[in-house]
């Protein structure tokens, strides 16, 4: 099953005709630079799972089977067969035909994985099994409907997802109960997951909360929670947060308990006006959607002034 693999991920890479193909194929072989080539495939494998659709011509399969790759999920033994792998890439060099061969092989792979790729990762938590590296991914965390969310891989040992990003002044964060409970902006910069995404997230286990921050002298700190959730649509979306650390002070503990107020419905004390939607009570002692062009509000921060936010939550 992953001679099959490699034989397409090399077939689809490589294909340019019949004979021209098993020409460059040979040539390759005897070039100084095969064995980068090759643990370049092997990186390149580890952690995907097959999806897509049935494409017909070559080039729609090219461009299809790249996308299939990188979502198919190799078991982890797969790790322990890389010395195997290494030799059977050698063997799959001499063994590419052509385009009929390839739409052969896939339909194999479509069968050999019909079942096995999983759904959706719920979190960025689960998926750091399988990719290290941070970007945008597709999670369901406990609904039918894919999101799209920015994984950080390399903070404080990786595997967190952004639920707020606040940093370029770009979007604006003055929003209604709507827009904050189904979410807004742009994930690959500033934006809010939405709260009824975060609040699926953190009742299906234990999730911890970290915020990154620039203070006014442009510093950056951290503040990390060890407990992190927000109940339902019902609850008014009511935060539970605590068990501070860090070098940010701690400027979450007076909203713990505190229902989320927006544009449209302030359950504050008229708080929403200057300080921006947040788990206010009377009013803050943060609040990190405050309009972007009078900084945001970090009360233990000198001057009470946060210049740039990150809110990312991990499962623990």
């Amino acid at each position: 099953m992953f001679k099959f693999i490699l034989i397409v991920y090399l077939a689809t890479i490589n294909l340019t005709s019949g004979s021209k193909n098993i020409s460059e194929v040979r040539q390759y072989r005897k070039s100084s630079e095969e064995d980068d080539r090759v643990d370049t495939i092997w990186n390149e494998l580890q952690g995907i799972c097959l999806h897509g659709n049935q494409r017909g011509t070559v080039q729609e399969l090219k461009r299809d089977t790249q996308v299939l790759l990188k979502n198919m999920a190799i078991y982890k033994d797969v790790v322990k067969m890389n010395k195997q792998l290494k030799n059977d890439i050698k063997w799959i060099l001499e063994e590419t035909r052509g385009e009929k061969e390839i739409l052969r092989i896939v339909s194999l792979l479509k069968n050999d994985f019909k079942g096995t790729c999983a759904k959706p990762a719920k979190d960025c938590t689960e998926l750091k099994k399988y990719n290290k590296k941070s970007g945008v991914y597709k999670i369901s965390p406990g609904n039918s409907k894919v999101l799209k969310v920015y994984f950080d891989m390399t903070t404080d040992g990786g595997g967190w997802s952004i639920i707020q990003r606040h940093q370029d002044g770009i979007v604006d964060f003055q929003r209604t109960w709507a827009e904050y409970e189904t979410g807004f902006g742009n994930v690959e910069g500033d934006y809010w997951l939405g709260n009824k995404h975060i609040h699926q997230m953190t009742s299906r286990g234990k999730y911890e909360l970290r915020i990154d921050l620039t203070d006014i002298k442009n510093e950056k700190k951290y503040a990390t929670y060890k407990q992190f959730s927000i109940g339902d649509a019902a609850s008014k979306y009511k935060l539970s947060v605590g068990s501070y650390s860090g070098n940010a002070g701690d400027s979450m503990k007076y909203h713990n308990g505190r229902v989320f107020s927006a544009t449209d419905q302030d359950n504050s004390s008229d708080c929403v006006k200057k300080y921006g939607p947040w788990w206010h009570g009377a009013c803050c002692w943060s609040a990190l959607n405050k309009k972007f062009s009078s900084n945001f509000y970090w009360h233990t921060f000198s001057g009470h002034t946060a210049k740039t936010s990150i809110m990312m939550i991990r499962r623990i």
